[in-house]
């Protein structure tokens, strides 16, 4: 829990570095979405992968296109965040089972 924790916590000191920064570029939506799929990707062969971050990855996606760099930007963090955390949970409970 407290890896759980601490990835949290990295992740809000991101976005908050995000608001206070200058404008989102492209490429800076390209980097992010980059980033939110090789965490899906390691969560993916961990076989442990949330139910919505590919569609959190979709949204992003569409958002750069749209030219919504910041959204974009937002959305992947949120979307690489759930990727960590899956792999924390799969670690977590990779020897899970019934306690005699």
């Amino acid at each position: 829990m407290k890896k759980i924790a601490i990835l949290a916590m990295t992740a809000a000191l991101s976005l908050a570095a995000c608001a206070t920064g200058p404008s989102m570029t492209q490429q800076d939506a390209n980097n992010a979405i980059s980033a939110a799929k090789t965490e899906l990707n390691k969560a993916a062969s961990m076989n442990y992968t949330w139910r919505d971050t590919r569609k959190i990855i979709k949204a992003a996606e569409k958002a750069a296109k749209e030219g919504e760099y910041e959204k974009a930007v937002d959305l992947a963090t949120e979307a690489r965040k759930q990727g960590e955390l899956a792999q924390a949970q799969a670690r977590e409970e990779q020897n899970a089972g019934p306690r005699f």
